[in-house]
């Protein structure tokens, strides 16, 4: 019989900056099409689209840390804290 190698083939590196940003560009792009203001779009953009990057290109790339379940914490705090401020920008300029 012969010996099936099981092929585990990753992306190319930036793969998960690259899914971050687009996220991060439909994220600002519906706030600006909803408030119309470049002003909350912006801040979006980058509070979105950095940790989101970081955290699919951590889990594409298979990088094991040390110190995964703290940076996992971080991650999922920063990750939080964009949607947060996504949908409080959104009720803010849809009720200012």
């Amino acid at each position: 019989m012969k010996n099936l190698k099981s092929i585990n083939p990753k992306a190319f590196k930036g793969a998960g900056y690259i899914i971050g940003a687009t996220i991060g560009f439909i994220a600002a792009i519906t706030v600006f099409v909803f408030t119309e203001r470049i002003a909350l779009a912006i801040p979006l953009l980058a509070g979105l689209s950095i940790p989101l990057g970081i955290s699919f290109e951590q889990k594409i790339q298979g990088e094991t840390n040390e110190n995964e379940p703290r940076i996992m914490k971080i991650m999922v705090t920063l990750i939080a804290l964009g949607v947060l401020f996504f949908v409080s920008f959104v009720l803010l300029a849809k009720y200012i």
